[in-house]
């Protein structure tokens, strides 16, 4: 008796309370994620909306752990792809199948982003393809009249530009997330979509000649002296502070980049897909999408889901997107219209299904780790990729093989397509 008492003052103590905790990188979500939830508190007065905020690489780190202990959050937010799938299978992520059937989500929202072994595990708040970000007159300044569209064009751009003292591409890979997105794109490019997710899928080795062949045409970027040459020592900010400063012409960068662009060089900076290598491979794109999730442990899981209920809202995810400068995962849901909107919204929707979540979410935790150490080591001295290539294919192989008795399911969240 003495104990269903305790359970009872316990529960009632954190009626009403909902702990929410996010990651964010920079001010913008900051400010973002701040007026969701002064917008849901608004409109459930009822409820005690308690929102922490944690800078983005370190809630990345503890969020596996925060979800595993007693005094666990309610609602967090995290990345589609292998991360998801990693925390769904681990028990840690509450199952909103429910959710998601007594909404008809699927007919709004692109339930593959969050879907493992047949059950919806999150819902998806935003998508933010990659592209190629100009620099306008600072190309023009280099004897460059439009931005280059294929590898030749991006080869002969970073002669001009070089020459006329610009770094040619701006780049941060001390985290490799950077890197990851031109190995992407190279792949994806030279040897097509289809490859390159059977390849993310842990069905084609490393040591494939095709694989050689991408980083053989990365190397010609190297060689070339295309990115700024102390790029592993930098982070993505410094990179962007390279474009906004008029000293680089180029940076490859998800679209969330443009909430830092300063109003006075706004209008001087473009935004493309990826250039072409093989003309004949139809289009495909990087696109992370980004979720919220309610902790399998939550206290209050039926505030939880109030709060995705009104963060599904297409007004609610039309105002979050515009403020971290991404898509609303909500078909429905209006985007801001500007013309760096339009031309990332076509590189989108051209790409149709055709779109990955990115390398260090589509491979498994421990490749990725290998990949992106890999990358950067590739990028110091390119004559090592062979090296890199018999490491990541001895990865790949022990990924392969799961210990016995280990659940597995579908990799979660490769097509976004809505």
């Amino acid at each position: 008796m003495a104990a269903v008492v305790a359970w009872s003052l316990s529960a009632a103590a954190w009626a009403g309370v909902l702990n929410i905790s996010f990651g964010a990188e920079d001010a913008s979500q900051r400010e973002g994620f701040k007026a969701l939830v002064a917008d849901f508190r608004a409109a459930n007065p009822d409820v005690d909306a308690r929102l922490t905020l944690v800078d983005g690489p370190s809630y990345g780190k503890t969020l596996a752990t925060s979800l595993q202990g007693e005094g666990a959050p309610d609602v967090v937010n995290g990345a589609a792809g292998d991360p998801l799938r990693s925390l769904a299978l681990h028990g840690d992520l509450d199952d909103l199948s429910d959710l998601w059937k007594a909404n008809t989500w699927w007919n709004t929202f692109p339930s593959a982003a969050v879907t493992v072994a047949g059950r919806q595990f999150a819902l998806p708040y935003q998508t933010y393809p990659w592209g190629l970000f100009t620099r306008r007159d600072v190309l023009e300044r280099a004897g460059i009249r439009e931005p280059p569209h294929d590898l030749s064009a991006l080869m002969t751009a970073c002669s001009k530009l070089r020459k006329a003292g610009f770094t040619p591409i701006a780049l941060g890979a001390k985290d490799a997330r950077a890197l990851a997105a031109w190995f992407d794109f190279i792949d994806m490019r030279a040897n097509g979509y289809d490859f390159h997710a059977r390849l993310l899928d842990g069905k084609v080795a490393y040591t494939d000649s095709n694989v050689r062949r991408a980083f053989a045409m990365w190397k010609q970027l190297l060689d070339a002296k295309c990115f700024e040459p102390n790029a592993v020592t930098l982070d993505e900010r410094a990179a962007q502070a390279q474009l906004y400063a008029g000293r680089a012409g180029m940076l490859l960068a998800g679209t969330v980049a443009s909430t830092g662009f300063p109003e006075i060089v706004r209008a001087q900076i473009d935004y493309q897909r990826f250039p072409t290598i093989d003309s004949g491979q139809p289009p495909a794109e990087a696109a992370p999408t980004d979720t919220f999730q309610v902790a399998a442990r939550a206290r209050n899981k039926a505030d939880a889901r109030r709060f995705l209920k009104f963060a599904a809202g297409s007004a609610a995810n039309a105002k979050l997107a515009r403020s971290l400068g991404s898509f609303p995962a909500n078909k429905f849901a209006p985007m801001a219209g500007t013309v760096l909107d339009l031309s990332a919204y076509k590189t989108l929707t051209d790409a149709k299904s055709n779109l990955v979540q990115g390398y260090e979410r589509d491979v498994p935790a421990d490749l990725a780790a290998q990949g992106m150490r890999g990358f950067q080591e590739f990028f110091a001295n390119p004559d090592a990729m062979q090296a890199i290539l018999d490491r990541l294919e001895a990865t790949r192989m022990s990924a392969a093989r799961p210990p016995a008795g280990a659940r597995t399911a579908e990799p979660a969240g490769r097509r976004v397509a809505q």
